[in-house]
């Protein structure tokens, strides 16, 4: 099976569309320019989890479940604060008839395998916009299949299991918005983004780099019945449809003394189509899902983070989708219930590797005030292997969050 070892580390989705989107609390600094408003907010957030499974990659994100082994203890208990994360975002001025302004995004994490802690950041963007257009460059969200379940883990939301998308990268990226009056609004985005990450093995045999091109990610997004007195965080109707295609090489060498001989190269190509959709029925009921397909999206968070296989580098062809239902019993207490599975053609995977991942979770999630949250989630986790044992399992997460 192979894998692309740069996946993990850029695993930044729930939160940082949560934070991206919310609503800014007062300006903490201005400048000279009484145009320009500063603003800074942070999150320290404490997950406990536990699971009588063997869960990967641990720490708190429980992404899938290894294999069943010979040892007969399989439990898993983790305390991590690595999803605590600092924001920063400014506006203003306006230049002609643009508003100018920018968002830092950073956890408190090293990546997402290991303990230790350091910072890494998520999002790193400019922008300029209107009512019509908006223009940015830097590390921002997938375009490709943007939607999200809201999940107690920041880090996880069902990725590897059906959630494609939602990871960040580097992009050039134009948005158009179009107003169709009282039926509601359309939104066609459009991004140059980077490639897969370089990556070169030690010994220089194995090695995977762009192609000197940009992927291309695009969505067209149509959205109707706003209502600021809803408790669920979305439209009564939100229907689209987005897409990412691109390519890398895969290049390997054999060496003679010293010297090293190229083997041949590889050129997959990354090819993904999604459709995302979400209703609300008054204020406090709503129902969420997305469904994926494609090739090679590993670096994508599809594929349960397989890219390709085989000395040829085939590329691995999976389907996943998920869905999530909202119930808002106080606006400040809310329960999600979802499921989501992603499964690879059989075939694409030689022999070995992940066939299918599932996840079906509940949860519970009280905001006692503007500062402080509780949350509690059970997740059913399955995950099956080509020529492993397979494991399925619970587990059980707890979650204490403040926000300033």
């Amino acid at each position: 099976m192979r894998q692309i070892k740069i996946i993990l580390p850029i695993l930044f989705f729930n939160l940082m569309l949560s934070v991206a989107n919310a609503q800014l609390p007062g300006p903490v600094y201005s400048t000279a320019d009484s145009g320009v408003r500063v603003y800074f907010g942070a999150t320290v957030k404490m997950l406990t989890s536990y699971s009588p499974r063997r869960t990967m990659p641990g720490y708190g994100t429980n992404y899938f479940l290894m294999p069943r082994d010979g040892s007969g203890v399989e439990n898993t208990f983790d305390i991590t604060a690595r999803a605590s994360n600092l924001y920063f975002s400014v506006t203003g001025p306006r230049v002609g008839g643009f508003t100018l302004g920018g968002k830092i995004f950073i956890y408190l994490t090293k990546d997402i395998s290991s303990p230790s802690y350091g910072l890494l950041p998520g999002l790193l963007y400019m922008e300029a916009k209107n009512e019509k257009w908006r223009f940015s460059a830097g590390q921002q969200t997938d375009v490709f299949a943007q939607r999200i379940p809201n999940m107690i883990d920041g880090y996880f939301a069902l990725a590897a299991a059906g959630c494609a998308g939602n990871s960040s990268r580097g992009q050039l990226r134009a948005d158009r918005y179009i107003s169709a009056g009282d039926k509601g609004k359309v939104t066609l985005t459009l991004a140059a983004a980077q490639p897969i990450t370089n990556f070169y093995s030690s010994d220089l045999r194995n090695n995977s780099a762009n192609r000197g091109v940009p992927n291309l990610e695009w969505s067209l997004k149509f959205q109707s019945g706003s209502d600021p007195e809803a408790w669920v965080p979305w439209d009564a109707f939100e229907a689209a449809i987005s897409g990412v295609a691109g390519s890398y090489r895969i290049y390997k060498n054999d060496t003679v003394g010293a010297v090293l001989v190229n083997k041949g190269i590889n050129k997959p190509a990354v090819r993904g189509y999604a459709g995302e959709f979400a209703l609300r029925t008054g204020k406090r009921f709503g129902l969420q899902g997305e469904i994926y397909t494609g090739q090679a999206l590993g670096n994508y968070m599809g594929s349960i983070m397989q890219t390709t296989k085989g000395p040829k580098d085939i590329e691995v062809r999976s389907t996943g989708w998920w869905v999530e239902g909202a119930m808002f019993w106080k606006r400040n207490l809310q329960s999600r219930i979802g499921y989501g599975t992603d499964k690879c053609r059989k075939e694409d995977l030689i022999g070995g590797g992940f066939l299918s991942n599932s996840t079906v979770f509940g949860n519970v999630i009280w905001d006692i005030n503007r500062s402080l949250s509780l949350g509690f989630e059970t997740t059913y986790k399955s995950t099956q292997y080509v020529g492993l044992s397979d494991n399925r399992g619970m587990t059980y997460m707890a979650m204490v969050q403040y926000s300033f």
